[in-house]
């Protein structure tokens, strides 16, 4: 997974006059933003992961860790670390104090921890706090979508193991759900045999399709469908999500963004691509949304295909 990023963030963050707002979003994404900064710092100083983790007294890997925000950051980690550093701006030292105390808090999610993957559970948190989500579905409707009807069926395709925790998985898919009434806006391309698969039986997919519709009227959700009929597409042999974000609340740098994420979900494992590689999704994306259905052609085939369901 590519991680390189360093012309979109290569300065540090610049000073803000007055007092930064509290945070109240995603802890995920608080995490990696502190743990961007103190990497920054740490190269800025000359220094390197041995000396950061012999301040405190952890392994290199550990520093490594939190520089991706893989792991928490306590507060007087922080501390030690900025001395070590150097670091005289007492302004961005508590920035970055901030975001180590909001990126230990647990989100919403965390209730549904024992029931999903940590690599699931970053999704999330980062999801949390995107502004814009650019989608490809080929096999069945996106999870943000879906009827709880649908969602159950799903799991008729998934391991005994997953099955066990069913309600709950579906329980934290509708309470992220709750963010398409929002700010948040996602751009949809579905392939055709998502919308053609019924799954649950002709009522569920019924409903599943109706849901598609009344979702598709909303104002930040935009729906394609991609048509058998032009053959083979490129990056359609896995759905993919791309993840885009908008300021930081409280940053103290009013230019950053958090980089774009590319999450692939597949069977051997969740994949992230960052930095370089998120380009490729961009531009995979952008041909798939100009080889679909307009969107207002695309609710017109879905809701085609819901009457023909009532035929049956």
């Amino acid at each position: 997974m590519g991680t390189s990023n360093d012309n979109a963030e290569s300065d540090l963050p610049k000073k803000l006059g007055g007092k930064a707002m509290p945070s109240t979003g995603s802890p995920t994404v608080r995490r990696r933003r502190a743990g961007k900064i103190l990497r920054d710092l740490r190269e800025k100083s000359g220094k390197d992961a041995n000396d950061a983790a012999a301040a405190l007294e952890v392994t290199s890997s550990t520093i490594y860790r939190m520089e991706l925000g893989r792991v928490g950051i306590k507060p007087r980690d922080v501390q030690a670390l900025v001395e070590v550093y150097g670091v005289e701006d007492s302004d961005l030292v508590d920035e970055l104090v901030r975001l180590a105390r909001d990126g230990r808090k647990r989100g919403w999610w965390a209730r549904y921890s024992d029931t999903i993957s940590p690599p699931y559970a970053t999704y999330i948190g980062l999801e949390q706090d995107a502004s814009s989500l650019n989608v490809y579905d080929g096999l069945i409707i996106n999870g943000l979508l879906q009827t709880r009807e649908y969602a159950t069926a799903t799991f008729g395709m998934v391991p005994e193991l997953s099955q066990r925790f069913m309600k709950e998985r579906i329980d934290l898919r509708m309470e992220r759900q709750q963010r398409l009434r929002g700010d948040l806006k996602i751009w949809n391309v579905i392939d055709e045999a998502a919308i053609r698969r019924v799954l649950g039986g002709p009522k569920v997919m019924i409903d599943q399709l109706q849901n598609l519709l009344e979702l598709g009227s909303l104002p930040n959700v935009h729906l394609q469908v991609l048509p058998f009929e032009g053959g083979a597409y490129p990056g359609m042999l896995s759905s993919f999500t791309i993840l885009g974000f908008g300021p930081l609340e409280g940053e103290v740098d009013p230019g950053y963004r958090h980089p774009d994420v590319v999450y692939i979900e597949g069977h051997n494992g969740d994949v992230y691509e960052e930095g370089a590689d998120v380009q490729p999704f961009h531009e995979i994306f952008s041909y798939l949304r100009s080889a679909a259905l307009d969107p207002g052609r695309s609710l017109e085939f879905i809701e085609q295909q819901a009457q023909h369901l009532k035929t049956l």
